[in-house]
């Protein structure tokens, strides 16, 4: 076994060379990893680990809501017996070393806090606690106290701790953490009553049961969810202010719906909007089909506006092999990068040499998230119904709109100065509907933007970065705006400019990707469309209003049979009114429904109902005569005629 143990690297890293289908690298990608606080670490020889091993990222903790690793203005310190600056070394040694240092903060969470902090907070009332009135210290589920997102000097300490690490240290970005509550059931301090009465002109009767499920609950979710994005928009305000190409990312919940309803972090609208960068969420599962199933429910949430970068579980994983594929999953799914937990953790800093052989050969940069303003927005024939989202039919012409750069200034504008004037594009991906969105800050160029020349290249990929179709390229000052037809090709890719932004002080590369498309032909979208309105048709088939004629009925079973292309089987059956439903065949129904798939899928659009596909021979009703004669007059007496 030890042999086995051995040699296993050295075998995972000559298949990746031997073999063109195992584990290969793609450019042009964020590698990252987080790291958690401490003391004591030795920077450059972590940079340089990174560095050689095809990784272009760190994202280390150095603070929470009690302390700071560092010498905070803000924040007291972890240890206040040290006199020095981990973070600037650690700043230092990624700049030494060309490796982008995003400082993540843990967000709220009182983890360091002493038992003096605590006290001198729970008796200001800066405490989060419970709808059983609990401080969250007491909640299994929690185990730490967290700082109360409504109390004013908490929302300054978080702004402050944040904008502190941009002012004071030259890093490339800031990562929220915990940006949420800790639970559905915070926070419900008597602070929060006051001011969501005072901000909302609400008045509670009966607290908490008139906002956990009374007629201002969902004022009061939309009123906990303002405080967090009101918050991380403040920050991202104020930390451009002060380093206009500074990065704001989230480490994000991975359920991005219970994030928001849940947690009251709503990840996909702060990146839609352009307050954050680029997106982490922390896909921390071992099932390789279930973060592929994550990352596509986040990219569409998110709809390309920024990059979505995969967190990776690397501490849960037992197998390098697992990372790898879990790495090659994230590509395949859309993701722009990943970033692994944790450097510190587990065996993720053991693995870097063999990553390096396998899935992180090629040059990691550009990162993806550091580009020109632009714009990308898909129509045409293939992105026409019956194409779903991101799915777009094979074959047919897919037009896309590319708008790279900046504004020029028009002459009312010229007075306000280069800066004001580039006020610009934020990029949008939406493939449906490309929204615009203007951010007055974080772009802006430090020249005015008719010093700028654009140049590159657009092209068709493969998720995994190969080529497929070039497109063409481009050299313009400041501003490119041009629209490419193309056939879509069949499977899954994404279009993909390579460029380079110049200017008299220099020049960077950049690299922006549309969201994967999925390449399906017509005549499958088309029985996909019909299989899809079946499913839908029968998962609510106990709620229509069909089924009130069956249940009339009751007890009875029935069968139904969609022929044809995207067809199959389900029942339903009633007993005592309640209703089930299941798909597949019964034995010995009452009655079997038997019609085209086609119009089963017209019934559950609403475009005809079961009478009138009767009348018409279209539908076939299978029972005795005694059944039959009971369902023609159920029918007559609870749904009006068809005429």
């Amino acid at each position: 076994m030890r042999k086995l143990r051995a040699v296993l690297p050295a075998l995972i890293t000559v298949l990746a060379i031997t073999s063109p289908t195992f584990a290969q690298s793609r450019r042009a990608e964020l590698r990252g990893a987080w790291i958690g606080s401490g003391y004591d670490r030795d920077w450059p020889a972590i940079m340089q680990t990174l560095k050689e091993n095809g990784f272009s990222a760190l994202f280390p903790n150095f603070s929470t809501g009690a302390v700071a690793y560092y010498p905070s203005q803000v924040l007291p310190p972890r240890d206040p017996s040290r006199t020095d600056d981990e973070l600037a070394d650690a700043a230092a040694a990624a700049r030494e070393h060309g490796i982008e240092l995003h400082v993540w903060r843990i967000n709220w969470a009182l983890y360091g806090a002493t038992p003096e902090q605590i006290a001198d907070l729970e008796q200001a009332g800066r405490l989060q606690r419970s709808s059983r009135g609990e401080l969250a210290r007491d909640d299994p589920a929690v185990r730490v106290d967290w700082l109360c997102p409504s109390h004013p000097e908490n929302r300054e300490l978080e702004k402050g701790a944040m904008v502190e690490l941009v002012r004071e240290y030259d890093i490339a970005g800031i990562q929220f953490g915990d940006m949420r509550f800790p639970g559905e059931a915070y926070c419900f301090c008597e602070g929060c009553k006051e001011r969501f009465q005072q901000q909302t002109g609400a008045q509670v009767e009966q607290w908490p049961a008139d906002v956990l499920s009374g007629d201002l609950s969902g004022r009061w979710r939309n009123w906990r969810r303002g405080l967090l994005t009101s918050l991380v928009e403040e920050t991202a305000e104020a930390a451009s202010a002060v380093k206009p190409d500074i990065h704001v990312s989230l480490a994000a919940w991975p359920y991005l719906e219970a994030g928001r309803e849940t947690y009251a972090q709503d990840a996909a609208a702060w990146a839609r909007s352009g307050v954050i960068d680029f997106v982490c969420p922390m896909d921390y599962t071992l099932d390789r089909d279930e973060l592929a199933r994550l990352l596509d429910e986040q990219i569409d949430a998110v709809r390309g506006a920024v990059p979505v970068y995969a967190g990776l579980g690397a501490f849960k994983m037992k197998s390098l092999l697992t990372l790898i594929e879990q790495v090659e999953a994230a590509r395949t799914a859309g993701a722009d990068g990943f970033v692994a937990f944790a450097y510190d953790s587990g065996k993720l800093a053991h693995w870097l040499p063999d990553l390096r052989a396998t899935v992180a050969a090629a040059d990691p940069r550009p990162s993806p998230h550091r580009h020109p303003p632009a714009r990308l927005a898909f129509a045409g024939e293939a992105a026409s119904p019956p194409a779903l989202g991101r799915t777009v039919i094979a074959g047919a012409k897919l037009e896309i709109e590319i708008i790279l750069g900046w504004e020029p200034p028009t002459l009312d504008d010229e007075l306000a100065g280069a800066a004001e004037a580039g006020a610009m594009l934020e990029r949008a991906l939406d493939i449906r509907n490309p929204s615009e969105t203007y951010d007055g800050q974080r772009h802006i160029p430090d020249v005015a933007v008719e010093e700028h020349r654009l140049s590159g290249r657009i092209v068709v990929e493969g998720p995994e970065g190969n080529s497929r179709i070039m497109l063409g390229g481009f050299d313009s000052a400041y501003r490119f705006d041009r629209k490419l037809g193309f056939s879509a090709p069949e499977g899954r890719f994404r279009v993909a400019i390579y460029g380079a932004v110049r200017n008299p002080q220099g020049s960077y590369d950049f690299v922006i990707r549309s969201p994967v498309l999925v390449g399906t032909p017509k005549e499958e979208l088309a029985v996909g469309e019909l299989h899809a309105e079946l499913s839908r048709l029968q998962q609510d088939g106990c709620d229509r209003p069909e089924a009130d004629v069956l249940r009339a009925l009751s007890p009875i079973s029935v069968q139904f049979r969609a022929t044809g292309p995207g067809g199959g089987e389900w029942w339903l059956r009633f007993v005592d009114g309640d209703c089930e439903v299941g798909a597949g065949l019964i034995d010995d129904p009452d009655l079997t429904f038997v019609a085209s798939t086609g119009d089963f899928a017209a019934l559950a659009r609403g475009e005809m109902d079961p009478r009138a596909l009767w009348e018409r021979g279209r539908l076939e009703i299978i029972g005795d005569d005694e059944t039959l004669g009971r369902l023609t007059d159920a029918y007559a007496e609870t749904l009006e005629p068809t005429g």
